[in-house]
């Protein structure tokens, strides 16, 4: 399989029902019309390349409804969405030098969902979807591979689900840039890979840094996963985070880094302070917020605020100066470009596109262990508020985002808000649960109340 840029396309599958044409564009663009495969985008190009039973690549967006879930009308939903998101109804192959996405004709079925989210699904077999639809109860869930998207894809297509979900149901929808009509054509800048784009020949690449501080534990058995999810008012949150001079984004990523030392302090006994490796926490953000662009796939990067704490405890105000300062400091445009031009330089170096698949499995797994996950101690989004249409807005209790836990980054959080309610799981692949009762705990003594549940039943219903 070529990559972006290459002449030749690996050789599709047989189909006889329809004709398949082949658009390639200059800067990156590939209309999903009846092309037969697409490139993965810059971002997503690393993770089939470690998928495992251990990291699925999985992300998790779900909504508590006030009533039981219509499993056959859900059904009609996600059917009727399927021509508005052509980009999504594919599967991932793999080719002699890159991965590539083929166009999946096969149904995609709502499933029971499972106590334990966003397992893996072989990706080798045929008519394997990179996103799944489930339901429970008065529960629906969206797993989407990271592969295909980032959160504000996946926001745009679960707005859109439940949105047509009830508008089968008879209520009147609201459409618009966050909620997609079904019956709309969809754009080729949707399925833009915008890093191309913005990529700056020439620019330098990021400062390089050491490896970050992790937590010790003993992992959970394989296809298990903790979920502890703190519901607490949106509103009071935000005038804690205004009390400490602070977004909210900024206020949670302090509070996060802050119940990292605490573990870390408890943790190190009496080792030597000079010993300590820093604590360094990934907070990714939407690019779009920076570079004009219309894509749904992956178009976010990240900060790494970090407390070196070899050089002494941090004060709390300490700590939110920090993240403050780095934060703004990476999220601006000339910065972003300094990675995103590195990672866009990387693909398309004739070297590594000339390497075998089987070769660059390795060396990207290598490069994952090295200069991903040691790279950070854990990872925070705060994906922002839900943006339900008016018309159903109130049919739903709450919204989680949860996020996949691998050997490496053990616990991590995600932050979602819908209406007042702001939602914050963490998702975990050890038995300890400490760093989650740091963070709680650190909300409650700052004097927000917060409600905590847990999937596996001991946090379940608990007022903090």
């Amino acid at each position: 399989m070529k990559h972006e840029g290459d002449a030749e396309a690996p050789r599709p599958r047989q189909d006889t029902s329809r004709p398949k044409v082949l658009r390639r564009y200059s800067d990156d663009r590939q209309y999903p019309g009846e092309h037969p495969w697409f490139a993965l985008d810059h971002a997503a190009i690393i993770y089939p390349s470690i998928l495992s039973d251990r990291v699925s690549a999985y992300y998790r967006i779900q909504a508590i409804l006030d009533e039981k879930v219509d499993i056959p009308l859900l059904q009609r939903a996600l059917d009727a969405l399927r021509p508005r998101f052509p980009y999504f109804q594919i599967e991932l192959r793999r080719g002699f030098f890159w991965f590539f996405f083929e166009r999946n004709d096969e149904p995609n079925l709502v499933v029971e969902d499972s106590k334990f989210p966003m397992q893996r699904l072989s990706s080798g077999r045929k008519g394997v979807y990179l996103y799944r639809v489930r339901a429970h109860a008065d529960r629906v869930s969206l797993e989407m591979c990271h592969i295909l998207t980032d959160g504000y894809g996946a926001m745009i297509y679960f707005r859109s689900l439940l949105a047509e979900y009830y508008r089968l149901k008879g209520v009147r929808t609201e459409y618009g840039p966050m909620v997609f009509d079904p019956n709309d054509t969809p754009g080729p800048g949707e399925w833009e890979d915008a890093f191309s784009r913005y990529a700056t020949p020439g620019a330098p690449g990021p400062a390089r840094i050491g490896p970050a501080w992790h937590l010790p534990g003993i992992g959970l058995p394989v296809h298990t996963m903790r979920v502890v999810t703190g519901e607490l008012s949106l509103s009071a949150a935000l005038a804690k985070a205004k009390e400490h001079g602070a977004t909210l984004t900024v206020y949670l990523s302090s509070v996060f880094l802050a119940a990292l030392q605490d573990v870390q302090e408890a943790e190190g006994g009496d080792a030597p302070r000079s010993r300590r490796l820093p604590l360094r926490l990934q907070v990714p953000a939407n690019l779009r917020n920076f570079f004009p662009s219309s894509t749904l796939r992956n178009f976010s990067l990240f900060a790494l605020p970090e407390l070196d704490t070899r050089l002494g405890r941090y004060e709390f105000a300490e700590i939110v100066a920090r993240v403050k300062a780095t934060m703004a400091l990476a999220f601006t445009p000339k910065e972003i470009m300094r990675t995103i031009t590195r990672n866009v330089a990387t693909a398309k170096h004739p070297v590594v596109r000339a390497v075998p698949l089987t070769m660059k499995n390795l060396i990207m797994r290598g490069l994952y262990r090295s200069h991903g996950e040691a790279l950070y101690s854990s990872l925070s989004t705060n994906v922002g508020q839900a943006r339900l249409p008016d018309s159903f807005a109130a049919r739903v209790r709450r919204i989680d985002v949860v996020l996949p836990s691998t050997p490496g980054l053990k616990t991590v959080a995600g932050m979602l808000s819908h209406g007042d309610s702001l939602s914050i799981s963490f998702g975990s692949v050890i038995e300890r649960r400490d760093l989650e009762r740091a963070f709680f705990t650190r909300l409650v003594r700052d004097g927000l109340k917060v409600r905590v549940e847990s999937n596996l039943g001991s946090a379940d219903g608990k007022d903090a």
